[in-house]
């Protein structure tokens, strides 16, 4: 017998959930996200849980335009294994935002608790064992800490850069729990636990890029969301209250401090990585197509550090051009949603909204091209709203 439809797609949001919460795990490679993302796009082929509207239309088609740039730029390649490799990533991920997009659209906006919910313990699971690896309390787990001239915390990630960036949209997840339930509650003090060790996680990532990414997405999400200021308000004071002092002692008391002081002031490495940059830019007046994907660390003394600037050098100004308008396309789409959704569900688009303006900052400096989230949150705007809500604010989605 058949299985019903209803259960049918409620199968395809559990492995949704499952694939999420799998999603910090990417120090090996493939990993299981990708394997579970591949199992999703199938079962939601197979059972037609896709579809496609004209929203899709203009970002679709600047995605495909990119995709092109980077086969048009492929004939200068200079390491073509280098280049396939960094094309089918590409393809990979571009695959994944036309599939997930077309799931949110025909599922609709009881998607988001489950992606949030398990975007959630995926980035608990990775800064706990990160924060028991840095103190010393799970030395089998020392191999999610970066150590050198200053112990950096990277969790399930091969870098810090990225596991940093990756613990905001949870953190402003656990910060909207927080003022939701309020501190009173058992549950509500949960999230306020998971809010600061996230915060931790971050701060003990040493990636002053995500620190800026979340100074400017909390900020967004504070003056964003429609109702609650003032509730939000006593809870950052309050917070504030909380957290400041420890942060200081960790700062005045502890070796962390020095480290921070560090990472605040210009590194070493860092006029050879803008001399880099420069170099890039002055490849492109003599090639304008770009030098093909991936190739970056080929043709210069190392990677670009900048998705600016790869974006550039490797796909040139139309890529350029393209994934940029792409990328704002979806940014504009979440915007529009978080104005006329209904608060219940406005909150999660606040959290995109918000955690993709600061990646558009954590782009200056960090290479943010194959971050999978990146590509989740920019296909959760496509999701569908109630009719009867969009036609209540005398508009279409």
């Amino acid at each position: 017998m058949e299985a019903h439809p209803v259960n049918q797609q409620n199968s395809l949001l559990k492995l949704l959930f499952f694939t999420v919460a799998s999603s910090s795990i990417v120090q090996i490679e493939p990993a299981p996200y990708e394997f579970l993302m591949i199992l999703i796009l199938f079962f939601a082929f197979y059972y037609h849980f896709s579809s496609f509207q004209l929203t899709h239309y203009w970002p679709f088609m600047f995605l495909l335009l990119f995709l092109l740039t980077n086969f048009i730029s492929g004939l200068f390649i200079g390491d073509l294994s280098k280049g396939i490799h960094f094309l089918l990533i590409t393809l990979y991920l571009a695959i994944s935002w036309m599939g997930i997009s077309g799931i949110s659209n025909h599922i609709g906006v009881k998607l988001l608790p489950f992606v949030f919910k398990g975007y959630f313990i995926a980035a608990m699971i990775s800064v706990l064992c990160g924060l028991l690896a840095y103190i010393g309390w799970a030395p089998f787990l020392e191999g999610i800490v970066l150590y050198g001239d200053r112990d950096r915390i990277l969790g399930f990630f091969k870098d810090p850069n990225v596991f940093g960036p990756f613990l905001i949209p949870p953190a402003l997840y656990s910060l909207w729990k927080v003022s939701r339930l309020g501190l009173l509650q058992k549950r509500g003090l949960f999230y306020f636990v998971a809010f600061s060790l996230l915060t931790f996680g971050l701060l003990l990532s040493f990636s002053r890029a995500a620190w800026g990414h979340y100074f400017i997405s909390f900020i967004i999400y504070f003056f964003l969301a429609k109702k609650g200021t003032m509730k939000r308000l006593k809870l950052t004071l309050m917070l504030l209250l909380i957290t400041t002092p420890v942060i200081i002692y960790f700062v005045s008391s502890t070796t962390i401090g020095d480290l921070f002081y560090d990472r605040l002031g210009l590194q070493t490495y860092d006029n050879d990585r803008f001399q880099n940059q420069a170099n890039a830019l002055d490849h492109l007046v003599h090639y304008p197509l770009g030098f093909g994907p991936g190739q970056s660390e080929v043709f210069l003394d190392f990677s670009t550090h900048s998705l600016y600037i790869r974006l550039l050098f490797e796909n040139g100004i139309f890529g350029f051009i393209s994934f940029l308008l792409f990328y704002l396309l979806c940014l504009v789409r979440a915007f529009k949603l978080l104005l006329i959704s209904q608060e219940v569900n406005q909150v999660y688009f606040v959290i995109i909204f918000a955690s993709l303006i600061g990646i558009l900052f954590n782009s200056i400096f960090i290479d943010t091209m194959h971050w999978r989230h990146v590509w989740l949150l920019l296909a959760l705007p496509f999701v569908k709203l109630e009719k009867k809500k969009i036609y209540s604010m005398g508009e279409s989605v």
